[in-house]
C-alpha cells in the first residue's frame, strides 16, 4: 500500500500506536502465520471492535481490507464481534502455534480464562447469517481437529449447535468496558 490507504484512510504505517501492547496486537493480526491463514477465509469489511484493558475509553477496531487485517483507531460502525484484550492475552496469542487450530484454541481458552489479567473479553454483535456470509462459520468449522475437539468439549458438534451457541453469546447490551 502507498502512503495513504484506500478512501483516504491512513495506512497502518502512518498510525501511531499509543504503546507497545497496541502495536503488538496490530502486528499479531497482520503477521502471525496462523492468523494470516485463517483471515484469508474472511471477507473484506469483516470488523471487530477492540478495547484494551490497560487503556480504558480508547476504542479501536480490526478490519479486513484488501486481503489484510488492519488495526485502526476508533469505533467501527457495525462490528461482528467486540474484544477486550489485556497485555498478557496479547502475549499469549503471539506465542500460540503457527497452525490455525492452535491459534483458535488459544483464543477460545483465553476467552474463558478466569484470570482477568489474561482473559479476553468477548461479545458477539452480528447475527449468525452475517457471520456465515463473512466466512467466520466456514473458518471455525474448517480449522481442524484441535478446534473440533475443543468445540465438542463445550457442546458444539455442528452447525446447529454452533448457531445456538452464537445466539446464546450474542449480547445487544455493551459491557461496561465498552463505554468511553
Amino acid at each position: 500500500m502507498g502512503a495513504v490507504a484506500s478512501r483516504g484512510r491512513p495506512s497502518e504505517s502512518e498510525i501511531r500506536f499509543p504503546d507497545e501492547h497496541v502495536a503488538a496486537l496490530a502486528r499479531l493480526y497482520r503477521e502471525h502465520p496462523a492468523w494470516r491463514q485463517a483471515a484469508a477465509r474472511l471477507s473484506d469489511h469483516s470488523t471487530s471492535a477492540v478495547w484494551f484493558r490497560h487503556r480504558p475509553g480508547e476504542p479501536w477496531h480490526l478490519v479486513r481490507e484488501g486481503g489484510e487485517t488492519r488495526l485502526r483507531p476508533g469505533r467501527p460502525p457495525d462490528p461482528d464481534f467486540v474484544f477486550l484484550f489485556a497485555p498478557a492475552s496479547i502475549h499469549e496469542l503471539a506465542a500460540a502455534g503457527r497452525e490455525v487450530g492452535e491459534f483458535a484454541v488459544r483464543l477460545f481458552e483465553l476467552m474463558i480464562d478466569p484470570d482477568e489479567e489474561r482473559q479476553i473479553g468477548f461479545r458477539i454483535t452480528a447475527p449468525f447469517a452475517r457471520l456465515a456470509r463473512r466466512g467466520y462459520v466456514r473458518l471455525l468449522l474448517g480449522s481442524g481437529p484441535r478446534v473440533a475437539a475443543f468445540a465438542a468439549s463445550h457442546g458444539v458438534r455442528g452447525v446447529v449447535s454452533l448457531r445456538n451457541l452464537v445466539r446464546g453469546l450474542a449480547r445487544a447490551e455493551p459491557f461496561d468496558w465498552e463505554e468511553g
